[in-house]
């Protein structure tokens, strides 16, 4: 028997685009066994020529890690973040903001061509493009070990990159972090996920007692820590499976539902709310997916007289109470349902919103009909889902207009899209 480890692969790689996943895609021009099938290498640019040593071979193209760049990219440049290429967060720090934002569209472009058979009529545009890279996520949700290490997740693994700092974090999640993360510390083993969110309300912070000990908070409580971040942290509570446990007397009695969807980046959610209220033609509006009124309530404020729709009871309990603050209530109507099953029954107003998670809308579309529903804006956080529901629209009468895509989330692959869709006959 030969136990002889075969040496490692190493392959000359010429990069030309970013892929869905946050690797860059190139084709492998050595050695000669290997040319012409693709790579997919993080770390690297379009237009780089690099070796790499493949980790991972499928019949059609290699996963492989960086070596050496050969011949680097003019838009590469040097990643704030000193973690970059251990934290998991970010994928494409080392490529310049408006190139990220070029190979993004470009991603999308190629994904719904390539894999939904669908073609942007001038090709997906960016919308917003000067939008800052850097300290616009307000939700961030850190992680700890039984050796009270903390900072997120290392690229691939639960192994944990301490920080101290996160360069895409707003300052105030960060000045939070810097005046207690050894307090934060101090609540481990208890505690694994330390959840902070930037509100106009203020600074809030949620603790994740772990899944397997439901009697933590006994434990927890009476830590010095834990006291002192009482005092420091007046919108604190602490979850257990995801469900407040425990809150601190001085946490705001109005305050958003911790750890429930909110768009993460303000300045581009105003940019993306502004594009949708220029696009929604018609008086009665659906927002379907509606969370907590993020679109509900400025359709509304706007003067449509608005239908939401939302499953997560927390988040319509906190829109029904910011529609009322906001002096909408009487144009806004919140269903506390699936969208899936209030489609079973309704039919949607003229214009409808689609704002779904990551798992799309494929029901709801399969339902719309374009003599009832005649203007779609689809807002997707995630482009294959997106590629099959424009797919099934089409199939039902539908045909896209525009898709734009919207830096939701710099540094990463990760790309918000909002889409015009219309019905055939009204287009």
């Amino acid at each position: 028997m030969n136990d002889t480890a075969k040496p490692p692969v190493e392959i000359t790689v010429e990069i030309s685009s970013l892929a869905s996943g946050g690797s860059c895609v190139g084709t492998i021009t050595a050695p000669e066994e290997q040319a012409g099938k693709k790579a997919f290498i993080h770390y690297t640019a379009p237009g780089e020529r690099v070796t790499a040593i493949v980790t991972q071979k499928k019949k059609s193209f290699v996963n492989a890690a960086l070596k050496e760049i050969l011949s680097p990219s003019p838009e590469r440049t040097t990643p704030r973040c000193p973690v970059f290429g251990q934290c998991g967060g970010c994928d494409i720090q080392h490529i310049n903001l408006p190139a990220q934002r070029r190979i993004k569209a470009s991603m999308v472009d190629d994904l719904l061509r390539v894999h939904g058979g669908i073609v942007v009529e001038g090709g997906v545009k960016v919308l917003g493009d000067d939008l800052p890279g850097f300290e616009y996520r307000r939700r961030m949700s850190f992680h700890m070990n039984k050796k009270a290490e903390f900072g997120l997740y290392r690229k691939n693994g639960r192994a944990i990159v301490e920080l101290t700092q996160c360069p895409i974090s707003t300052p105030a999640i960060n000045k939070c972090l810097e005046e207690n993360i050894d307090l934060f510390r101090g609540c481990a083993p208890e505690a694994e996920t330390v959840t902070i969110e930037d509100h106009d309300e203020g600074i809030f912070v949620a603790l994740e007692i772990h899944p397997r000990n439901d009697k933590a908070l006994t434990t927890l409580v009476p830590k010095e820590a834990f006291q002192e971040l009482i005092k420091r942290v007046p919108n604190l509570q602490v979850n257990y499976r995801h469900k407040p446990i425990f809150k601190a007397e001085s946490r705001s009695t109005d305050a958003p539902p911790i750890g429930h969807f909110s768009q993460n980046n303000r300045v581009a959610n105003q940019v993306m709310l502004e594009y949708i209220l220029q696009h929604v033609k018609s008086e009665r509006v659906t927002d379907l997916y509606a969370g907590a009124g993020n679109i509900s309530i400025p359709l509304a404020q706007a003067g449509h007289i608005v239908t939401a729709v939302e499953v997560d009871p927390f988040l319509v309990d906190f829109g029904i109470s910011r529609a009322i603050e906001a002096g909408v209530s009487d144009r806004l109507t919140f269903h506390k349902k699936p969208c899936e099953k209030w489609i079973e029954s309704n039919t949607g107003d003229t214009s409808v919103v689609l704002d779904p998670p990551r798992g799309g809308a494929l029901e709801v579309c399969q339902r719309l009909s374009p003599d009832k529903v005649t203007d779609i804006v689809y807002v997707s956080c995630y482009p294959p889902t997106f590629a099959r529901d424009v797919q099934v629209l089409a199939q039902r009468g539908y045909s896209l207009k525009t898709v734009q895509m919207l830096d939701m989330f710099p540094q990463t692959y990760h790309a918000e899209l909002v889409a015009v869709i219309s019905a055939t006959a009204a287009s």
